[in-house]
């Protein structure tokens, strides 16, 4: 397959496709653990006299330097966050700040740690795709808007004022071009409950598009393993064990918000299996209790939906892998619960989402007047379809056909 490009022109042949340039500015919002965090701390006391009570801004999320055994409690010290029993929520800990890094550009979204070409990977081959096949300018036509991924969207302070400026600032930079919302995993979720907040006219107006990616629409039985055995959110289990980085994963509200959703597990289906008793959906309360964290139950009760019925009402492209082991059910046995990993049964996902939670975007198909293209690319992996030559065909092709579309109209 050949790809031919002229810079000069701006004219790209790619797998078929003959695109002029950059037309339609993107924003992307990415998913659980896919924004760089930056912290800063001016602490009373910490955990160990070796870790730092005063520290200018420095990367919290993800840092190599910061696993390191003799620094490794200091920084998951600093990740997780504290239950406020006044306000209901879970808090940063007490003399500890934590931002998203790159907010407007592609910096916190590209690669988590530069220094890590490899796990520490993310939205780059993306990017990089629509930058050097499409003309994007990285801060331009090509935005993201990173946030703290450690909590739902009830909790996430400003961000989707944030969110909503910065799409109208990309409209207005671009000559008044309506925006495509680029959502991938937990961001897709987190994209609809910010764009149920916005008018009709609105939406109109700012939004030309949405795609989805790897969309985590009704919870993930991975998210179970991550409460209780801990998972490595993309960490290689040789840099840290799933176990470790439990102790941080459990008090994130996000965790909770992308548990698998009871509408559409059955009653009767188990999703942690031991020796003493079972687990379906409708026993996180139990579980949570078994595991020795029942703070968890009270970030449930505060954290809201992911899946609405009622469609977007904006045109919308969904996209995400299939025909990938997938976590379906965890069996402990004797002895293993809950801090060894559990024997896997695994059903059809991406490897990290299964089909079932995915494919829920198909719901909306007929419920609303704007199209709604759904594909799905087989054995594209969760993280690993940003780089999928199959999705980024897709996703021009979704382009060139709105940029023709809108020249129709003109």
């Amino acid at each position: 397959m050949s790809v031919g490009l002229q810079f000069k022109t701006c004219s790209i042949i790619l797998f078929g496709l003959h695109l002029c340039k950059a037309y339609i500015p993107i924003v992307i919002v990415p998913g659980i653990g896919g924004s760089a965090l930056e912290a800063k701390t001016s602490r009373n006391e910490t955990k160990h006299f070796w870790c730092k009570r005063n520290n200018d801004w420095f990367l919290l999320w993800l840092s190599i330097e910061e696993l390191l055994p003799i620094f490794k409690e200091c920084w998951i010290d600093n990740m997780r966050m504290d239950y406020n029993a006044d306000t209901g929520r879970m808090e940063n800990r007490a003399g500890v700040q934590v931002r998203p890094i790159g907010f407007g550009d592609t910096t916190g979204i590209e690669w988590l740690d530069p220094s890590l070409h490899g796990p520490g990977i993310y939205f780059y081959p993306l990017v990089n795709s629509l930058v050097t096949l499409m003309g994007y300018k990285r801060g331009v036509n090509l935005r993201s808007a990173p946030y703290d991924f450690r909590r739902d969207p009830s909790s996430a302070g400003t961000y989707f004022d944030d969110l909503k400026q910065l799409i109208e600032e990309t409209y207005d930079t671009n000559n008044k071009t309506a925006v495509m919302l680029m959502s991938h995993s937990m961001g897709c979720p987190y994209s609809i409950y910010f764009l149920r907040m916005q008018t009709e006219a609105w939406k109109k107006k700012y939004i030309r598009a949405w795609t989805t990616i790897s969309g985590v629409w009704a919870g993930s039985v991975k998210t179970v393993l991550a409460y209780v055995s801990g998972c490595g959110f993309g960490i290689p289990s040789i840099i840290d064990k799933p176990l470790t980085l439990r102790e941080f994963q459990r008090t994130f509200s996000s965790l909770a918000y992308i548990l698998p959703d009871k509408r559409f597990w059955k009653s009767d289906e188990i999703i942690v299996q031991t020796n003493k008793r079972n687990y379906t959906v409708h026993d996180f309360e139990a579980l949570f209790q078994d595991i020795g964290y029942p703070t968890a139950n009270k970030i449930r009760g505060s954290i809201p939906d992911q899946w609405y019925p009622e469609p977007p009402g904006i045109p919308m492209y969904c996209f995400h892998g299939t025909k990938l082991a997938t976590p379906g059910k965890l069996y402990y046995q004797d002895g293993y619960f809950p801090d060894y990993n559990p024997q896997i049964d695994f059903v059809d996902g991406d490897g990290t989402v299964p089909l079932r939670s995915m494919q829920l975007c198909k719901e909306w198909q007929g419920k609303q007047k704007e199209p709604l293209v759904y594909q799905q690319f087989d054995h594209a992996e969760h993280n690993g379809i940003m780089g999928d030559d199959r999705l980024i065909s897709a996703l021009m092709k979704a382009l060139k056909e709105i940029e023709e579309e809108d020249r129709r109209r003109a």
